[in-house]
């Protein structure tokens, strides 16, 4: 307001006022004028008032005085201090002197003490006075003949009276008559008062006129001084800064801007345009505003610091514009100019500063309740060029948050974070926002960044904790799951953390793992947790034996698995301590064991693990089938005890009873444990066929008396005549002929037999070795005529036996009884022509006579020498090439022991003949075979047992049970070998 100027404005002209009446003299200072006062007051002391110099004297001294209240009261409003120099009482001396003189001087010389009485009470605050006064002169100038210069400046502090009044039309009345005079002083200061007081009476065309009227001659902005008159260029500023305020009053016009620009003075040209730019934009008008400071910024010398200053106003009026993008850009040019600005003015950077956050908090305000991005703009350049200011950082981060964009927030709190220069409450409060605002923002990576950023500078060792328990998790999301399992880990082995997030952690961890398939190192931690838990012991247990039966399963069911992996694995489970198992957990426990001990060849384990199983709580069913495999086991291993005593639990349910009885007779056979009560039972429920046929075969070789139970069975067993005939056979092998082997013999379905006929031909071989005993002891005693006929007679007698003994022999159709004899025919016939040929020549007979006598004697010889040749030839024919005698041998080397054992007799009494050949060495080669031992079958069932798929074992095994081993264990091999063949493991 004009008013508020009035006290710049009174001095000058009071000064101007004091100076016209102190004839010319020298300024003086504070001192000079205590000197003059002083000085003067004594002389006036002493002066007697009558005395022709007391009222100039006296004049002088108001004079003096009036001068001196001024100074004084100028260094009182310098010193904020209402009297403290003394001003009053000079003010009211000088008051005093110059009303006394009223009365003493002529009427004519009342103008020049009227006005200083005016201006004394102006300072003194007594205004009516002062106008009283004023008005006295104006109106008694004529009559009092008061000068015109002082009747011009009555009119004029009248004006200025009357405009504090706010009279402003009275007031620019007595304006205009004091700008009447031609010679009145400060003449540009008063028509400047008399714009305003246009102004103030809302005559805003004529004060506008008025001030570019004055402006246009700056040659008349001038003040009168105790100096002269000169030119004044803060007055002229002052004008054009308030024609600046009188056109903001209305509409500012591009051409007013521009007259605005061309009327301010050059040197002040850039202040001026930024005042105009701020006093458009106080009263609203941003067009306006932002048009002049436009010209603003295109004047020439600007400094830094004003280029910034003119940023930031730009930006704020943009904003006010309704355009905030720009006014964003205008901000950050401004931020931009901030950083690179050398303050070398202190105060002035601070100011703009505070412009600079004016401006975003301002902006703020205006968005509090719908914060957008030009807000978050200025927040993040702000907080960019003024880090230290942690408020409106934190601020920013915030209106970042309510956004929903908690990516800028985490940003904002990590430069808070990362200043050194802040406190650290400051920067650990960031941190812990930060981490809210990565969690907030479900970017992973943002999270991560605030949970390194926090672990690497947070001092809160509790929320420490909980930022590793969600790094942690956030390596659980994104799958990194072996690093996620070792951080959990850490987590819950640190027993500095809570336990609830310990506990959370380490069941993490797990399931990082599981998801991994790690079930060696599930395992291994979750026995670690059961200790670190103990609350928990019980579940982690139960984790840790999952787990174990996991790597049970993956390497039973994976062909590649390693026997190394599946050894570590077993023994883990062959140690484990499952007092806290459930049933169902011991009965998986066993039953992997099992499996894995089964494809490791861990026999012992293996059997055990199936025992344990059996002996469980399982259905039934299940029971019946691990009974089976535990049976079937024991058959691979040819353990039939086992085997037997295992398969009687069995109940079988798929087969009938009969069937069962079957095997389990079988089983028992093969143990050698009593299958006779097996076998009776499966007869008496109507087993038929083949099978039939062997279990009574059986009953009849596993009976004390064979022959007997022979009888019995024989009427079932005649069916297959084959097999009776080998059974009796055996039993003949056992027992020899009995009765009722011999009632058995000579039923028709066998009595032409190989077993009837062999039975058959063993009383010959007695017979013709008898025979052979008694024919080749028999001799010819030659002592006289009469014995010697009567031993040639007796010889003859037994070759005809001999011959007949043959003739029976050829019926048999047995090659050693046909052998047997042929030699003692080809023998003994042979030794009858020696014998013959060996007799004495009867005594007394001619020369002539013993020729004839000896004629006679190889005449008589002759036949039995042809029969010997005859005999002996056929029989090594037969010893050389006889089919029969290399089957014999064939069949002996084949043979069971039993049946070897009468075998063994006929081929020995053909090894026994003089006569020699290719076959009766072959017999003597099957005699002299070394048979298999006993050793020898233990250890092929050993190696069978080892390796129950090997078949090339397996007939090497049937080979030596068919000759010497159990009765049923070929054809039990055989069913093996045939398993094996159709592609079926046993």
């Amino acid at each position: 307001m004009k008013n508020l100027k009035r006290l710049l404005i009174i001095s000058p002209i009071l000064a101007g006022a004091l100076f016209t009446q102190i004839a010319r003299a020298e300024k003086m200072n504070s001192d000079t004028q205590d000197l003059v006062v002083g000085k003067m007051e004594r002389v006036l002391s002493a002066m007697d008032k009558k005395d022709p110099s007391w009222i100039p004297t006296q004049q002088r001294l108001a004079d003096t005085l009036a001068e001196r209240a001024r100074t004084r009261f100028m260094q009182e409003m310098e010193s904020n201090c209402d009297g403290c120099k003394g001003s009053k009482a000079d003010r009211q001396k000088a008051v005093e002197i110059y009303e006394n003189l009223l009365s003493q001087v002529k009427l004519n010389e009342h103008g020049p003490i009227l006005f200083q009485l005016g201006h004394l009470y102006q300072m003194a605050g007594q205004n009516d006075k002062a106008i009283d006064l004023f008005q006295s002169i104006v109106k008694d100038a004529k009559k009092k003949n008061i000068a015109k210069d002082i009747v011009s400046r009555s009119h004029a502090e009248l004006g200025d009276l009357l405009f504090q009044k706010a009279k402003f039309k009275d007031a620019k009345n007595h304006y205009v008559i004091a700008l009447q005079d031609k010679n009145l002083q400060n003449r540009a200061l008063i028509t400047y008062n008399m714009a305003w007081s246009d102004f103030n009476e809302e005559k805003l065309a004529a004060s506008i006129k008025t001030l570019e009227s004055l402006l246009s001659k700056p040659e008349q902005i001038t003040r009168d001084t105790e100096k002269g008159t000169s030119y004044d260029p803060v007055f002229h500023a002052d004008i054009v800064r308030d024609l600046g305020t009188f056109y903001a009053r209305r509409n500012i016009s591009t051409k007013e801007i521009a007259r605005f620009e061309v009327l301010s003075p050059k040197e002040k040209r850039k202040e001026l345009l930024l005042d105009f730019a701020k006093e458009a934009d106080r009263v609203g008008q941003k067009q306006a505003a932002h048009d002049i400071l436009s010209r603003y910024m295109d004047q020439e010398g600007l400094t830094e610091t004003e280029t910034l200053e003119a940023f930031v106003r730009m930006a704020q009026i943009n904003y006010d514009r309704g355009q905030a993008g720009k006014s964003t850009q205008d901000f950050a040019k401004a931020a931009k100019a901030f950083k690179s600005t050398d303050c070398k003015e202190a105060s002035k950077c601070e100011e703009l500063k505070k412009t600079m956050k004016r401006y975003v908090t301002e902006l703020h305000r205006s968005k509090k309740l719908k914060p957008d991005q030009d807000l978050l703009n200025a927040y993040v350049i702000y907080s960019n060029t003024f880090p230290q200011d942690t408020e409106m950082t934190t601020r920013g981060a915030q209106v970042a948050m309510d956004m929903g964009k908690p990516a800028i927030a985490a940003q904002l709190y990590r430069a808070i974070s990362d200043n050194s220069d802040l406190s650290e409450k400051d920067r650990q409060n960031a941190l812990l926002n930060e981490v809210a605002a990565g969690e907030k923002s479900n970017d992973i990576e943002i999270q991560k960044a605030a949970y390194v950023n926090f672990l690497k500078k947070g001092k809160d060792e509790g929320k420490t904790f909980e930022v590793r328990y969600q790094l942690a998790y956030l390596s659980y999301q994104q799958k990194q799951l072996k690093e996620s399992a070792v951080a959990f880990n850490d987590l819950a082995e640190d027993k500095s953390g809570k336990a609830e997030l310990r506990k959370k952690s380490a069941d993490l961890a797990l399931d990082s793992l599981a998801q991994l398939k790690n079930d060696e190192q599930i395992q291994d931690l979750a026995a670690n947790y059961a200790s670190l838990f103990p609350g928990h012991k019980a579940e982690y247990d139960l984790t840790a034996r999952k787990a174990l039966m996991n790597q049970a399963a993956a390497l039973a069911n994976n062909p590649n698995s390693s026997k190394s992996d599946m050894r570590t694995v077993l023994k883990r489970i062959t140690s484990a301590n499952l007092a806290t198992a459930s049933a169902e957990e011991k009965v998986l426990f066993y039953t992997n064991e099992s499996i894995l001990a089964q494809k490791l060849g861990e026999d012992a384990i293996y059997v055990a693990a199936l025992q344990k199983l059996i002996a469980s709580d399982i259905p039934a069913p299940r029971k019946e089938s691990l009974l089976e495999q535990l049976t079937g086991y024991y058959e691979t291993k040819l353990d039939f005890v086992s085997a037997y005593k295992t398969a009687v639990r069995l109940k079988m349910p798929k087969v009938s009873e009969r069937d069962r009885e079957f095997r389990l007779g079988t089983l028992a056979d093969l143990a050698n444990t009593n299958p006779q009560r097996h076998y009776r039972t499966t007869l008496k429920l109507s087993l038929k066929g083949d099978r039939a046929l062997v279990v009574r075969t059986r009953l009849v070789l596993l009976a004390s008396n064979p022959g007997a139970e022979l009888k019995a069975q024989a009427g079932e067993l005649r069916r297959k005549p084959a097999l009776l005939n080998e059974t009796a056979l055996l039993v003949y092998a056992r027992q020899g002929m009995t009765a009722n082997l011999k009632s058995v013999l000579a039923m028709k379905e066998i009595r032409n037999r190989s077993a009837a006929q062999f039975i058959e031909k063993q009383p010959f071989y007695n017979k013709a070795i008898s025979f052979n005993k008694q024919i080749s002891s028999h001799g010819i005693n030659a002592k006289n005529d009469r014995s010697m006929q009567a031993g040639i007679k007796e010889r003859i007698k037994l070759l005809g036996r001999a011959d007949s003994l043959l003739a029976e022999a050829n019926r048999t159709r047995d090659i050693t009884a046909q052998l047997m004899s042929l030699e003692i025919v080809a023998r003994e016939n042979d030794r009858m022509v020696r014998d013959l040929s060996n007799l004495p020549m009867p005594k007394g007979l001619t020369a002539q006579e013993q020729a004839q006598y000896i004629g006679i004697l190889k005449s008589q010889s002759k036949p039995y020498l042809m029969k010997a040749r005859f005999a002996e030839q056929r029989e090594k024919e037969l010893l050389n090439s006889s089919p029969v005698l290399a089957q014999m041998a064939a069949d002996y080397r084949n043979a069971r022991p039993e049946v070897q054992n009468i075998l063994k007799r006929e081929m020995t009494l053909i090894t026994q003949l003089e006569e020699g050949g290719k076959m009766k060495s072959e017999i003597a080669s099957a005699l002299n075979s070394s048979p298999a031992s006993a050793s020898d079958l233990a250890s092929a069932r050993k190696s069978v047992a080892a390796e129950p798929n090997n078949t090339s074992e397996i007939v090497k095994l049937k080979t030596l049970e068919t000759k010497m081993g159990h009765p049923l264990m070929a054809s039990y091999l055989e069913g093996r070998l045939n398993q094996l063949q159709r592609g079926k493991s046993l």
